[in-house]
């Protein structure tokens, strides 16, 4: 493989797989998101408006705070079933890739939706083995394929057989790589397979110097846009279905993590995570409120066909 790859085998390694496996973060993410999910959700009117810190004289159950973040990454998962509908279409049991599965919560939706076995590519050990252990429980191990710790610039998958590659929020890691992974999924796909994923971006043409602190929270030198999405898919040889913009979810859903650990969740991580780590998260999460109101960063999700 070429040498950007290797490179972005590096970043994503120090920024994804790794950092995943650390005992703060698996711990933070496992909670806050329950174990399923890792990715932004999308918001009703109303949780949006919702405060969720405790009321006047009374406390704010935790469990409200968490099934609106629960509700809310159901729905982004549910946008990311919906796209990828016309992959299967006609297919007796398809075969898709996610590209960052984590915790395997989007590969078991699709296997439990559309009948087809899904391969993960995820490089945190400790997420593959959270994958594992929920698919056996769910008794769909012959459904849902781990095949260990893999990159998705390198997914060691057979070329042109897979129907779908989806992805959420994770490409965004790969740093300066990220044309390999829309390359990779170009690889694997067969001819009209779709790619389809979320990503949180930089708007086009930003003034990058605004992102500072964007890009200290996640490692990076920069994210990736909508137009250079656009660009490197053309390049792999896609062509572009579909980009459904919801930027405003961002400043939502980070927004009320900020909120959770300002109140009685702080209480709940206590013991799991350190306070060094929380605190550098708050900071983190102000970071990309901050710039998600400045209209600086985007997501949105995109649908891609193999031509």
């Amino acid at each position: 493989c070429s040498l950007l790859q290797e490179e972005g085998k590096g970043v994503v390694r120090a920024t994804m797989g790794y950092y995943y496996d650390e005992g703060d973060a698996f711990n933070f993410y496992l909670t806050i998101w329950g174990g399923d999910h890792c990715h932004v959700g999308i918001y009703t009117a109303e949780e949006e408006a919702q405060d969720m810190q405790p009321p006047a004289g009374g406390v704010k159950g935790e469990s409200t705070e968490s099934d609106t973040i629960l509700l809310a990454s159901n729905r982004s998962l549910e946008k990311i079933l919906e796209l990828s509908k016309p992959a299967f279409e006609g297919r007796s049991e398809g075969l898709a890739m996610d590209m960052g599965a984590a915790y395997g919560g989007c590969a078991r939706a699709l296997s439990k939706k559309y009948g087809c076995k899904v391969v993960c590519v995820e490089l945190s050990k400790r997420e593959n083995e959270v994958n594992i252990q929920r698919n056996v429980e769910l008794k769909m191990q012959d459904k849902i394929i781990v095949p260990g710790e893999l990159s998705f610039l390198d997914t060691q998958q057979e070329a042109g057989v897979f129907d779908c590659c989806v992805s959420e929020d994770s490409i965004l890691h790969a740093g300066k790589a990220r044309p390999a992974v829309v390359a990779e999924a170009a690889r694997v796909l067969r001819k009209g397979g779709l790619f389809v994923f979320s990503d949180i971006m930089q708007k086009d043409c930003v003034d990058t110097s605004t992102l500072k602190d964007v890009y200290d929270r996640i490692g990076l030198e920069d994210m990736g846009s909508p137009a250079k999405y656009i660009e490197w898919a053309s390049q792999a040889g896609f062509q572009l279905k579909r980009y459904e913009d919801f930027s405003p979810q961002i400043a939502v859903h980070y927004g009320k993590i900020l909120k959770m650990l300002e109140g009685p969740t702080r209480e709940k991580l206590r013991g799991k995570v350190s306070d060094e780590y929380i605190v550098s998260m708050m900071k983190g999460l102000r970071a990309w409120v901050a710039a998600s109101h400045a209209g600086s960063i985007v997501w949105g999700f995109f649908v891609f066909e193999k031509l």
